[in-house]
């Protein structure tokens, strides 16, 4: 990797932590660069009951991190938080060298997140998702972790997560819609980290994502969901190409 000496944020999605960027912080930095993973509200080391969890609330958590940094950040998000970081751009686009998506949901023509996961007809998400009876929760088996979430993880990597995952992950953020303007959110420099077997966000739909939100860089990763657990040495190179370009 080349070194840049970047600063990086990175925002966990769904049911994790800012544990899963332990290895690719780990690589990241090796290459020189600084970088800080954060817990959502409800996440992680964090212990905001589920009934606060709103998706402002994640906005506003990481508003926080990059006003007491210096500077500009590229900030990386995976999964639901390209849905937080597209209102964090488009509050402070100030603050923001570039954009990063990894498998991510983008939020396009006022759609909830669930809006746009009910578009991906390739999508396998919601149909394996729990609801608890009040559709404030959700969860998952195990058996939709490994091959639908995590493809490509093995048993054991599983067997070591399973622990760390929300058990209830709260509803009410993927029910919120996300508006965005050219003004702010689209004067951020973009790039997506697609993943070709992802069974939550398929790959065309990956593809749509990134044409409606104007994304010109893209880096291509032969994995699946969570590369950031199964493959963080290569979702590392990704994010460094995109750190170091000069698009």
């Amino acid at each position: 990797m080349e070194n840049s000496n970047k600063k990086f944020l990175l925002v966990h999605g769904a049911w994790e932590g800012a544990w899963s960027w332990k290895d690719t912080t780990s690589y990241l930095e090796k290459s020189g660069h600084t970088v800080k993973a954060i817990d959502m509200p409800g996440h992680g080391n964090d212990k905001t009951p589920v009934s606060e969890i709103t998706l402002g609330l994640y906005v506003n958590r990481v508003k926080e991190e990059l006003n007491k940094t210096e500077g500009q950040i590229i900030l990386v998000g995976h999964s639901f938080a390209g849905y937080v970081l597209s209102q964090v751009a488009e509050e402070i686009p100030e603050k923001i060298e570039k954009l990063v998506f990894v498998a991510s949901a983008i939020p396009y023509d006022g759609k909830t997140a669930v809006e746009v996961f009910e578009e991906d007809n390739e999508s396998e998400f919601l149909e394996n998702l729990i609801f608890s009876e009040d559709k404030t929760t959700a969860t998952m088996t195990r058996e939709t972790i490994l091959n639908i979430v995590f493809t490509g993880a093995t048993e054991a990597q599983i067997d070591a997560v399973l622990p760390k995952l929300v058990a209830q992950e709260p509803t009410a953020p993927f029910f919120e819609s996300v508006i965005t303007t050219e003004k702010n959110f689209g004067r951020v420099p973009k790039a997506y980290v697609e993943t070709t077997l992802d069974r939550i966000i398929s790959l065309e739909h990956q593809r749509y994502v990134q044409k409606k939100a104007g994304i010109k860089e893209t880096v291509t990763l032969e994995h699946g969901h969570v590369p950031l657990e199964t493959a963080p040495s290569e979702l590392a190179n990704a994010l460094n190409t995109i750190a170091t370009s000069k698009k």
